[in-house]
């Protein structure tokens, strides 16, 4: 497994708890500015892991459920922590 496809689902999860926090915190953005928002953050994130070589070294099957389980589990605890 490549140690990219890891980062993809960081970006993901932090892309959307920084949406919610900007929603919730900063200014109430309209559902589409926030739609909008995600996908630019996403983008140029995504663009900027491609263009790294550091993102294509291996890691193992082990390491790689290890750490997007660590994720899932972040970005739920974030979600309930944001809403309360």
């Amino acid at each position: 497994m490549e140690l990219k496809r890891v980062v993809y689902g960081i970006i993901m999860s932090i892309s959307l708890i920084v949406v919610r926090l900007i929603n919730k915190y900063l200014y109430d953005m309209p559902t589409l500015a926030s739609f909008i928002f995600l996908i630019l953050i996403m983008v140029v994130s995504y663009n900027l892991v491609d263009r790294s070589l550091y993102f294509d070294r291996q890691i193992s099957r082990k390491t790689y459920y290890l750490l997007n389980t660590l994720i899932v589990t972040l970005l739920i605890v974030a979600f309930y922590t944001i809403k309360s």
